[in-house]
């Protein structure tokens, strides 16, 4: 055998060719929309809100069920305590409205619609990062929201009309 024979194959050899066939070339030759980039982008970060904003609602509504639970007896007796369940009562619901806002949002973000609803979701989400042990949860959801956007392409997006809907 010849050394030319035993030599290692060139980079150019080992290269794929145009007529291979892959598993992940699904996709290969296809230019993606300004508006598809855009909700490919999004994708992740409206999933996100709209999972941590119906898990908040959940926990909400436990709140709001174990405050009752708790609290009720100890208010029809003292006013004091009727003040304060009402004022925890206040605040669990004002919480509830944020959560739902929150996927309120992430549905925005998927429609490419309501920039301004989006945005504000992301906030509180990226908001909501400084509580505690939940920042863990929260922080990447929020601020990868925020991130992408405020990217101009994507920006500009949500100023389009669809297609189907445009009157040229």
């Amino acid at each position: 055998m010849s050394d030319a024979e035993r030599r290692e194959p060139a980079f150019d050899d080992r290269r794929p060719r145009f007529s291979d066939i892959r598993d992940d070339d699904d996709e290969f030759g296809r230019t993606l929309t300004s508006r598809e980039a855009a909700r490919q982008k999004l994708l992740g970060p409206a999933i996100g809100l709209i999972i941590v904003g119906a898990i908040g609602i959940l926990g909400t509504f436990v709140l709001l069920v174990g405050l009752l639970i708790e609290h009720l007896d100890a208010a029809i007796n003292d006013d004091v305590e009727a003040v304060s369940l009402v004022a925890f009562e206040f605040g669990a619901l004002l919480g509830l409205a944020l959560f739902v806002f929150v996927v309120m949002g992430g549905v925005a973000m998927l429609q490419l619609r309501r920039r301004w609803v989006a945005l504000y979701s992301a906030y509180i989400v990226a908001g909501l990062s400084l509580a505690g042990c939940y920042a863990i949860i929260l922080y990447p959801f929020g601020f990868w929201a925020l991130i992408v956007l405020y990217q101009p392409h994507v920006w500009q997006e949500f100023q389009r009309r669809p297609r189907k809907e445009r009157n040229d």
